[in-house]
């Protein structure tokens, strides 16, 4: 899938979006670096996207306190910042540390710590804001 592609050359969609890694895409939608609300809309095509505008990438570069192992051992969880001072994102890795999803979001600002509480994700941007996610949800699963 093009978004597992992306994830290894250390890229991703510059848009609001979760990128799962069976190539399915949602909108994101946040209130910016407040994150005080956070919310999954429509689905859209990721690879249409990337047909109209192939330069619509940005960087994923995890910051080194945006790891975070999950309780169960299944995986982790990471969280960093892009290509601008705005951007952020968060994602979900197996224990191999393949891609599972990554929710990029372009208006954030950088996500620099991730962390894991039974089954809530919690990501904190450079502002001391957090964004918390409930890993049960399906979206998040």
């Amino acid at each position: 899938m093009r978004i597992v592609e992306l994830w290894l050359a250390q890229e991703r969609p510059a848009v609001d979006g979760l990128f799962r890694a069976d190539g399915s895409a949602r909108v994101v939608e946040v209130d910016g670096p407040e994150l005080s609300w956070f919310d999954v809309a429509e689905p859209f095509d990721l690879d249409a996207l990337l047909a109209d505008d192939p330069e619509c990438l940005t960087r994923a570069d995890i910051h080194p306190q945006g790891l975070a192992e999950l309780p169960d051992g299944s995986g982790y969880m990471c969280c960093g910042d892009g290509s601008l001072g705005s951007e952020g994102f968060f994602a979900r890795l197996d224990q191999d540390e393949n891609l599972v999803w990554v929710v990029s979001l372009l208006e954030s600002n950088p996500f620099e710590r991730a962390e894991v509480h039974g089954s809530l994700a919690t990501f904190t941007n450079n502002l001391g804001n957090s964004l918390t996610i409930d890993l049960t949800n399906p979206d998040f699963a």
